[in-house]
């Protein structure tokens, strides 16, 4: 099952609504859906097949029917834990994952939880207690959306599902748009709908007679100050990461993997290849650039690393370019309309790009990379903040009276940067620094409320400071990495992951987001991954055997398309529309004046704001799709839409059928 949604009423649900919701998340379930009345629940589930293709779609029931369950994810130790259910008396009807949850719950309860290994957004009924269950998994793989009002409570998959609901106001929520214009995305229990509210990983949610509660099943621990043996913490990665993988090719349909031509990636695919014994279809977009010039050089750096590591690793390879024209404007309503609420994500396109030409040549499952730098410190700003924290333990009159000063006038930028970013000592600030979209001291002049700018920092302080705080660490690189965990990696990767590729119904699975995994790296000194200049060595030394050495000391580059450029050139009619002083006095949350600058700046090449800029432009055409309603796309878009829109490089691999 790939799509949840359920509406509860105690004076009977509304079943017409719950049909409506089913339709609306048809992308994400395109085998079929079904719906069950239990009481005063109504709920169902959409299903793109992948274990057990005969099971039918729709809730899951035990054997007295007292019990159901909605379940979009995997679990990938389901047939040890049917195994174990079996011999407690058990009889299953399918054999799906979905139905060990079940009948883990009347073995287990809500313990049930702590036995799943997988991704999930879920949802369990108790007939006998009247009790709904909904939980998202640990690392926030799948998304989970809810709403309470009057006796009333909905939840789904996506937000769009509960829309359906005549009564739901579509409001936007002052402190959710706050945290989107400083880091990029909407962290939980917020959306940018005020009225709407979304599961923490790794939380979970019980309505019942006696009202709603939430708690969390799982909280991650980080602890770096044990020293750890290297070599043994090596073994440990590998092993970790090899089952992990190994888990994850569970599947009664065609399995392959998204190659960035990274470290993360790349070994994922090479033990995919080891267990599989045979060529694993890999795929990867780039864009349609002259080959050897500057753009190609930018832009292209993981099509050509991907290239290179099909090549190795001898796998079955699928590449396409992007164009740059027109179509990418009309496309990017449609990706924002799958997203939900604004997430200033700029890899959306090459997601779903991505996940179309998976579909399209019959691969409807996708490994991917994802959770590696987070996990083993694997950005630039990791190893940036280390050097940063070094400049800190000089004397503090002298560094902030002499030496920073010194610094902030010299012509190296690395210097300067260094400099300019020790002043903000304050942990969220510090954050900020490397982590932010819009700087918060743009905030007073771009923002129309001038008391919803001065709460800036309140708000965002809110959601960061907890995870900041949590970890046990002598080094704020660790800090950094864990907020990015707890945060960034749920609310704004996953979200990108999930959203693009179940809008071209496919699924995707991350091995590096195993909770073991995660427990294990959370552990690990940060010596231990920032090592002699670079990053990730823990986890390099643990795949150093499996991928290309070129591949293995690579730079890190960023997954980003020439957003800069388009604003210019082929997204300059959306630009032109939704960032004109008359749209955004209209809408009424920006300075018509700020922004107009912004875009003339950016525009003449006199400033660079393509982070602000594309923040700015994504909520708009967010707002002009869910609250204002004059954007719509008009028909649903489907994988062959974008590949009128890219092209198979000269000399790949890959074909699309």
């Amino acid at each position: 099952m790939c799509g949840i949604f359920g509406h509860y009423h105690p004076n009977g649900p509304d079943t017409a609504l719950v049909e409506r919701m089913a339709r609306v998340l048809a992308h994400r379930g395109p085998d079929g859906y079904d719906t069950v009345t239990a009481g005063p629940l109504a709920f169902g589930a959409g299903r793109l097949a992948i274990i057990d293709l005969a099971a039918p779609a729709g809730p899951i029931l035990n054997e007295d029917g007292r019990v159901a369950v909605v379940f979009n994810g995997e679990i990938y130790n389901y047939r040890a834990l049917r195994a174990e259910l079996e011999a407690l008396g058990h009889r299953f009807a399918t054999h799906t994952d979905t139905e060990v949850i079940v009948h883990g719950y009347e073995a287990w309860g809500q313990a049930v939880l702590d036995r799943l290994r997988g991704m999930f957004g879920l949802g369990i009924w108790d007939a006998g207690s009247e009790t709904l269950l909904l939980a998202r998994d640990r690392l926030g793989e799948k998304p989970l959306y809810y709403t309470a009002f009057e006796s009333e409570f909905l939840f789904a998959s996506e937000i769009k599902a509960l829309l359906e609901h005549p009564r739901l106001r579509r409001e936007v929520d002052a402190e959710a748009l706050l945290n989107y214009l400083a880091v990029g995305y909407v962290p939980a229990p917020l959306t940018m709908f005020q009225h709407i509210r979304k599961l923490f990983p790794g939380e979970r949610l019980v309505l019942d007679r006696s009202g709603l509660r939430t708690g969390r099943y799982w909280q991650p621990v980080m602890d770096t100050r044990q020293p750890m043996d290297y070599r043994q913490t090596v073994g440990q990665v590998r092993h970790l990461l090899t089952e992990a993988v190994e888990m994850r090719l569970m599947s009664d349909v065609p399995i392959g993997a998204f190659l960035s031509g990274g470290v993360d990636s790349t070994a994922v695919v090479a033990l995919m290849s080891r267990a599989l014994g045979r060529p694993v279809q890999t795929f990867t977009v780039g864009f349609d650039m002259a080959a050897g010039s500057r753009a190609d050089a930018k832009f292209n750096v993981d099509a050509h690393y991907a290239a290179r590591a099909a090549q190795v690793l001898k796998t079955d390879h699928h590449a396409i370019t992007i164009r740059q024209d027109e179509s990418l404007g009309e496309q990017l309503v449609h990706f924002i309309h799958a997203l939900d609420e604004p997430v200033a994500e700029q890899a959306i396109i090459q997601t779903a790009y991505v996940s179309a030409l998976a579909r399209l040549n019959g691969v409807p499952v996708l490994l991917t990379g994802d959770g590696g730098d987070e996990l083993f410190a694997g950005y630039d700003h990791f190893r940036a903040d280390q050097r940063l924290s070094h400049y800190l333990r000089l004397p503090g009159l002298l560094r902030q009276t002499v030496i920073t000063p010194l610094l902030e006038r010299l012509p190296s930028d690395n210097l300067r940067k260094l400099a300019e970013k020790s002043r903000d000592t304050d942990w969220v600030r510090r954050y900020l620094t490397w982590k932010r979209m819009t700087d918060l001291h743009r905030f007073p002049e771009l923002l129309a409320d001038p008391v919803q700018a001065s709460r800036a920092y309140d708000a965002i302080n809110g959601a960061l400071r907890p995870f900041l705080d949590a970890p046990r660490t002598r080094h704020f690189a660790d800090r950094l990495a864990f907020a990015g965990l707890r945060s960034w990696l749920a609310e704004d990767s996953n979200m990108r992951v999930d959203k693009m590729s179940m809008l071209m119904s496919t699924e995707t699975r991350a091995p590096l987001e195993d909770h073991h995994l995660a427990e294990l790296a959370l552990r690990i000194p940060l010596a231990h991954k920032l090592r002699r200049g670079d990053f990730k060595v823990v986890l390099k030394d643990a795949v150093a055997d499996l991928i290309p050495a070129e591949i293995l000391h690579r730079p890190k580059w960023g997954f980003i398309p020439p957003i800069s450029e388009w604003l210019r050139s082929v997204l300059r009619p959306l630009v032109d529309t939704y960032l004109a002083p008359d749209y955004v006095a209209a809408a009424g949350f920006f300075q018509p004046e700020t922004v107009a600058r912004l875009v003339d700046e950016h525009l003449t090449k006199r400033a660079y704001h393509m982070t602000t800029l594309w923040t700015l432009l994504t909520f708009h055409l967010w707002h002009a799709v869910y609250i204002e309603g004059s954007l719509k796309p008009e028909r649903p878009l489907v994988p062959a839409d974008l590949m009128v829109s890219a092209v198979l490089p000269k000399g790949a691999a890959g074909t699309v059928r």
